[in-house]
Order: C-alpha cells, then sequence, then structure tokens
C-alpha cells in the first residue's frame, strides 16, 4: 500500500524461502566489493549452471547462492576436484577457496548479461549528457524537504520515542528536582550584599555546568539515531 503511493520501500528479509525469492525480479549478488550477478532473478539459476555450478534438486536458489559464494557448496566441491591439478595437496585448496569470489567476478564479466546491461548504462549516460561539463550546482547536495519540514518530523520522531521510554525521561526529572532543592537548600537566604552577590554567582555558575554536563547524555542518542539514519 505505501508502494503504490509513490513511496520506495526498502526491507531486509534473511535467508528468504523459495516462496519468497521466486516473486523476486531483479537479482544482484555482490561479495568482497565485487558484483558476482546482475540481472533476472528467474535466470540466476541458468547463469550458474552455464559456468559450471549446478544447482542440487531441492536446494533453495537463495542458500545455493551464497553458499556458491562462500565457498561452501557441494558444486564448488565439484568444481574443484574438476579443476585440482595433479600431485597437489591442502595448499591448492584453499587457494581455490580464496579465489572462488574472483573467479564468478571474472566470468560475470565476460558474460552477456554484463554486456547488456553496460550497453544500458551506455545509453542513459548519454541521455543524460555526461559529456558535458557538469555545472558546480549539480554536485550540491539537495533535499527534497526544506529544514522546517526536517526539523518537524525529527522532532515528532523524537517525542514519540520519549513517550514510549518514560523511564528515562522520569530519571532526569527526578534527577534535575533532587539538585534543584539542594542547591535552593545551600543558597537559601542570601542577603543583598557584597557577599551575596558573590554567592549568587557561585549558584549560576553551578547551575549553568550542570545543565552543559546534563546535556551531554544526548550524544548518546544523536550516535544511535545517526546510525539508524544512515
Amino acid at each position: 500500500r505505501l508502494s503504490r503511493r509513490g513511496r520506495t520501500i526498502i526491507f531486509s528479509i534473511h535467508q528468504p524461502r523459495y516462496s519468497i525469492f521466486k516473486l523476486f525480479d531483479s537479482l544482484t549478488l555482490l561479495a568482497s566489493g565485487k558484483v558476482l550477478y546482475h540481472g533476472p532473478a528467474k535466470h540466476a539459476l541458468e547463469y550458474f549452471s552455464s559456468i559450471g555450478y549446478e544447482c542440487e534438486p531441492f536446494n533453495n536458489p537463495a542458500d545455493f547462492f551464497l553458499d556458491v559464494i562462500n565457498g561452501d557448496s557441494t558444486a564448488v566441491a565439484a568444481s574443484k576436484e574438476d579443476h585440482r591439478p595433479v600431485g597437489t595437496g591442502k595448499v591448492a585448496e584453499e587457494n581455490v577457496d580464496s579465489n572462488v569470489v574472483d573467479v564468478l567476478h571474472q566470468k560475470y564479466l565476460s558474460s552477456s548479461l554484463y554486456q547488456s546491461t553496460k550497453e544500458a548504462l551506455g545509453k542513459v549516460e548519454l541521455g543524460r549528457g555526461s559529456k558535458q561539463r557538469l555545472s558546480k550546482k549539480e554536485h550540491e547536495i539537495t533535499y527534497a524537504n526544506g529544514f522546517l519540514t526536517q526539523l518537524y518530523w525529527v522532532s515528532k520522531r523524537s517525542l514519540k520515542n520519549l513517550i514510549r521510554n518514560p523511564q528515562a525521561s522520569i530519571a532526569q526529572i527526578a534527577v534535575t528536582v533532587i539538585l534543584a532543592l539542594v542547591v535552593g537548600a545551600i543558597f537559601f537566604g542570601v542577603k543583598l550584599d557584597r557577599s551575596g552577590i558573590q554567592n549568587r554567582v557561585g549558584s549560576l555558575f553551578f547551575v549553568t555546568t550542570n545543565q552543559c554536563f546534563s546535556s551531554v547524555s544526548a550524544i548518546e542518542l544523536f550516535i544511535r539515531d545517526k546510525k539508524l539514519f544512515v
């Protein structure tokens, strides 16, 4: 329902079963920052079969792809047996394991899927006129919403978090009230003379310092929310 309203939905599915995987339109496989496959999800098994990695019957394709990338599948083991030189031992096996990602990446670069993707991207670049010099304005970071809109939604989010977790707010209020009573008791009945002025300066300094240090606790909230935002 949200996606039909024009919103982009990003969510994570851990170990999707086949009934979920078959709903995917496009599939991109990445490992160590390298693209191992990008194309229609329904053609992924055919592609891996064509490069020598056959999926076993009744095996989940999503698990199969992860196993191949990690070098744990029986398809990789069979490939190692076919390509292992005669008279070599454990060293050759470790080299094959470490080079699985590189081999898959090179095979993808030489495939027709990569060529078609490269041509499509080239057409997009030409359509945008990428050869023309980009102005400085295009390099500036722009936002879809203004500062007031961002401030409104961030403040609303923070208010909801405070309402959902009242324990922290109650603790802060209790500490503030106790400190207020302590400071009030210490500086109660200050006289209107030179020593009274000095006492008032000391009380203001103490209150200001306390407020500054108490606001430092907001840094932890900022760090946690920043990770979620990024």
